[in-house]
């Protein structure tokens, strides 16, 4: 595959993945809401607060360089994904709670996102290239993950009986595209890989470590359930990589390859499930 076709195909792909998301959604699962509103605002403020101070925190202690550094703050910046459900699910915890949450917050993402970008594009990689738009960001965000998913949601709404028989293939595909997308920004970026492997995957399962560790602590000290303890730890932690490989050539303004902010979302990708299986395996069973 061409690096010209592959930078045209990511956006598609996302969007589709989007679009299985939505289609895993209905009104009723929001109703979670407001029948446990702590837990969903917990579960929120972690999500689109923690998450990125985190990161910053540990950038700004391990100082990767400029790219780098900005590629882990644009996971941090990105929601979950299907993967936080499906991993909710394994560790038996809250999925209506999940399932809220990644709704929501990738609802709000597009209105985050272009914010958040904007600053950390501006403090990590001022020297490093030009200008971006937040607006433009904004727009694409829409495009590709509010859209899709309303348009999911809607056919689960239009065609139940259908959506519901096909979802096995519909997130089989998903899961499909999720594994190409992170091969392909492996292989465009293979050489600062082999150089940074080190440094990318310790400051990313420190980050992922420290978030398990917060979530689990906050959700605590407000007395929720282990029930929705364990979901709100899980969503905290588990990011779309894909949305940030996606995003990562629109925002450099690239149409040759992956660029190099791409790569710590690619290595995320792969790490999210080396540090979370092991820590879901453990706390699945607790009550």
């Amino acid at each position: 595959m061409s690096n010209n076709l592959l930078v045209i195909l990511l956006p598609l792909a996302l969007a589709y993945i989007m679009f299985t998301l939505g289609t895993g959604l209905k009104p009723s699962d929001f109703k979670i809401i407001t029948k446990h509103p702590k837990a969903f605002f917990v579960g929120l403020i972690n999500q689109v607060l923690f998450v990125p101070l985190v990161a910053l925190a540990v950038v700004l202690l391990m100082s990767p360089p400029p790219a780098i550094a900005f590629g882990i703050m644009l996971i941090s910046f990105c929601p979950g994904g299907v993967t936080s459900n499906m991993l909710t699910y394994y560790a038996k915890g809250n999925v209506a709670l999940s399932v809220a949450l990644t709704g929501v917050v990738s609802l709000l993402s597009v209105i985050t996102l272009p914010i958040l970008i904007t600053l950390a594009f501006n403090y990590f990689m001022k020297d490093q290239a030009g200008t971006i738009s937040a607006v433009k960001i904004g727009v694409v965000m829409f495009l590709l993950t509010a859209l899709p998913v309303t348009l999911g949601m809607l056919a689960r709404y239009k065609f139940t009986e259908l959506m519901s028989r096909r979802s096995g293939i519909l997130n089989g595909l998903a899961s499909i595209f999720f594994v190409l997308i992170v091969l392909a920004a492996i292989a465009s970026n293979w050489q600062v890989l082999q150089e940074q492997l080190a440094s990318i995957g310790l400051e990313l399962v420190s980050i992922i470590v420290i978030l398990f560790i917060v979530s689990i602590l906050t959700s605590k000290i407000l007395k929720l359930s282990w029930f929705d303890t364990k979901t709100i730890s899980i969503e905290t932690s588990i990011q779309n990589s894909t949305t940030a490989i996606t995003l990562a050539p629109i925002i450099m303004a690239t149409t040759v390859g992956l660029p190099v902010i791409a790569l710590p979302a690619a290595v995320y990708g792969v790490l999210m499930y080396v540090v979370a299986l092991p820590v879901i395996a453990m706390i699945r069973n607790r009550e």
